[in-house]
């Protein structure tokens, strides 16, 4: 090789070599600076985990501040996507071996995921101290799998005011894309009913996170750095413990007891008890109920599907979301029509045979002979409220049924709240296809006089209708929530009672309403037997409704005390038959909790009242008085088939499938 070869290859070389390192120059200023901090993420994805810590809730406090709702500690199994290796797939059979979930829904929940490579994907909540042993046993064979420590929900107390809590579930995809720009992910839980979703946005607290060394097992080794989360705030609510707890034994006690009676199908009711000059609820119970705990850890198919085909429907509030004809208690508003339209005196004498001149019955089929207005009410005579029926019409009734706030939601803060209805001429006119139909009738009148025929109302109606005999007049919007706090308990919003509607009558009206409500809980009344020798002095209004379902539903209501009302209560038993039976016991345990009657002196008063009580109906017999069958209000008038079909309780309703919609999702 001459000077002259050797010297053009060294050149050749020479250019070979300045190309090379002005490539590698090229490609580590591409990945220095250009893609550097995406590089710089892998390598630490490789050594370092960062893991969101999630905030816990606010919780929720009764009135008195003790806690209702909380959240507490707990284990999470979760998988973290970039840590997996290829054998992923033998990852996700031998976890779903672990944790009862299926390696499908495993590799789908990590795919959902894919664009958020260095979070966990949580896939069980709440997991029992042995599926987190059998995990930590096989650490080796499990790479990105991770257990974290998070906060979930507590509800104290069980199936304790479920309705009115609500319960979390997994956040959904519609969810997601609204709720994005507050910081939501796929992994949270969110409020799917009640208060956890109406107080949503409050109770959710921010995320922290953390930033852990891990070896190359994915074990933990060192903790690099931590951003504590912040607590979501809490919720004050109007909620008495003492009394919430005293209405849902109660009413688990009474159909407990039901079922050994003649009213086997009373299997559902609820009550609700309201601040007669605030609104403010202070207890509201529906049953059967559901446990929200049941929700924090994922609840199995099998256990949901249970729940959602249970022909109570467990999910739907009583107390909002059943309307039903009110029977009996709704002579109070007939009662205020009559009076307040000069229909009726106290002084006028009606005169009960046991049926009027048109063949409608009273429930007493022997008769009550001669009544005032005061005795119709004591004694709940047909007779006198289809007579009061008569004289005032419809559309005075309907009136003052709106008057009181019937047929229109109360306005409460959770949704899905049945509006009821007060008929009329106008709603047959809007409802019946046939003219001849079209034509509204007086005995239709006489039969929502008495409360019956298409006249629905929902408890927290009528508790909210009470409220304004025992305040004056005044309507107000029931509420539950007093104040959000923050965690460290400053005041961040607070709710004031709203009056949404005011009795144009007479202070001496209300004052002739409570006078025959106290006349119906004294001897002789309808509710005598439930309330003899109790120490507070009550006025009350018992009920019973026909249900072309099956038995009668059994209604209670009452004002305590009744002199200086400051409570007003409802219970309703579905199928319950007699109201002064069956529903004015609950009532009576409710309040003796409120007003803390000691336990040894109601249960002196209750034996000294036993035999009183016994075959107790809304007849309200006394031992020395005549015995007579269950209150049975006559059968409402047969509507056209043409009506529009009215839902009736035990159906389920769009507000309930849009719940189970929402459980499907959870």
């Amino acid at each position: 090789m001459t000077n002259k070869q050797l010297e053009t290859r060294l050149k050749v070389f020479a250019y070979v070599l300045v190309g090379i390192f002005f490539i590698i120059l090229a490609r580590l200023w591409y990945m220095q600076i250009i893609r550097g901090e995406h590089y710089s993420t892998l390598a630490e994805g490789n050594r370092i985990r960062r893991i969101p810590v999630t905030a816990p809730r606010g919780i929720f406090y009764d009135r008195n501040g003790e806690p209702l709702v909380s959240s507490r500690l707990s284990f999470t199994v979760s998988i973290l996507p970039t840590a997996l290796t290829e054998n992923r797939e033998e990852v996700y059979e031998e976890l779903a071996e672990i944790i009862g979930i299926s390696s499908s829904e495993i590799k789908q929940e990590v795919e959902k995921s894919a664009n958020r490579p260095f979070e966990p994907v949580r896939l069980l909540r709440d997991a029992s101290p042995e599926i987190v042993t059998k995990i930590e046993e096989r650490r080796l064979d499990l790479p990105g799998v991770i257990v974290e420590e998070m906060p979930v929900r507590n509800y104290i107390y069980g199936e304790f005011a479920s309705h009115l809590f609500g319960y979390l579930g997994k956040i959904s995809e519609e969810e997601l894309v609204q709720w994005r720009d507050e910081g939501y992910r796929m992994t949270d839980v969110v409020g799917k009913t009640g208060l956890e979703r109406v107080y949503e946005k409050y109770l959710k607290g921010q995320d922290g996170g953390e930033q852990v060394e891990v070896d190359a097992a994915g074990r933990p080794i060192s903790l690099l750095g931590f951003a504590n989360p912040v607590p979501g705030n809490d919720l004050l609510l109007t909620i008495d413990h003492k009394v919430q707890l005293a209405a849902e034994e109660a009413l688990d006690q009474q159909l407990e007891a039901m079922a050994k009676s003649k009213y086997p199908n009373a299997k559902a009711g609820s009550v609700v008890v309201l601040d007669v000059e605030t609104g403010q609820v202070l207890a509201m119970a529906s049953k059967p109920g559901y446990d929200p705990n049941s929700f924090v850890g994922g609840i199995s198919s099998k256990e949901l599907e249970e729940m959602l085909k249970n022909p109570y429907h467990p999910f739907t509030s009583r107390v909002l979301r059943v309307a039903e004809p009110p029977g009996s208690i709704f002579k109070l508003i007939t009662a205020t029509a009559a009076l307040e339209t000069g229909k009726v005196t106290l002084h006028d004498r009606f005169y009960c045979t046991g049926k009027d001149r048109y063949g409608k019955r009273c429930w007493r089929h022997s008769g009550h002979g001669q009544q005032t207005l005061l005795e119709g009410i004591k004694n709940s005579c047909n007779i006198v409220f289809y007579e009061l029926g008569r004289r005032v019409g419809i559309d005075e009734l309907a009136r003052y049924a709106r008057m009181y706030g019937l047929g229109k939601p109360t306005g409460f803060e959770l949704p899905g709240e049945r509006a009821g209805l007060v008929p009329d001429r106008q709603w047959k006119r809007e409802n019946f296809k046939r003219a001849d139909n079209q034509i509204w009738y007086e005995a239709e009148t006489m039969d929502v006089a008495i409360g019956q025929g298409a006249l629905q109302t929902t408890p927290l109606q009528m508790a909210s209708a009470i409220a304004a005999i025992g305040n004056g007049g005044t309507i107000y919007r029931p509420y539950v929530v007093q104040k959000v706090l923050s965690p460290e308990g400053e005041e961040l919003k607070s709710f004031q009672p709203v009056a949404t509607g005011q009795l144009q009558v007479s202070p001496d009206t209300l004052a002739v309403l409570r006078q025959g409500m106290q006349d119906v809980t004294d001897p002789g009344g309808t509710a005598y037997g439930a309330f003899a020798g109790f120490p507070v002095a009550v006025g009350g209004k018992t009920g019973t409704a026909q249900n072309s379902q099956g038995d009668d539903h059994a209604w209670f209501v009452a004002l305590a005390p009744i002199e200086d009302p400051e409570v007003a209560i409802v219970v309703f038993i579905e199928q319950g038959g007699s109201g002064g039976g069956f529903a004015a016991p609950v009532a009576r345990k409710v309040l003796a909790s409120y007003f803390n009657v000691e336990q040894k002196e109601e249960q002196a008063a209750q034996k000294a009242s036993s035999q009183g009580a016994e075959n107790e109906s809304d007849g309200g017999q006394t031992p020395s008085q005549e015995q007579s069958a269950p209150e049975e209000e006559p059968q409402a008038q047969e509507l056209p088939s043409d009506v529009p079909a009215l839902p009736p309780s035990n159906n389920t309703s769009p507000e309930e499938q849009e719940e189970a919609e929402q459980l499907d999702e959870g």
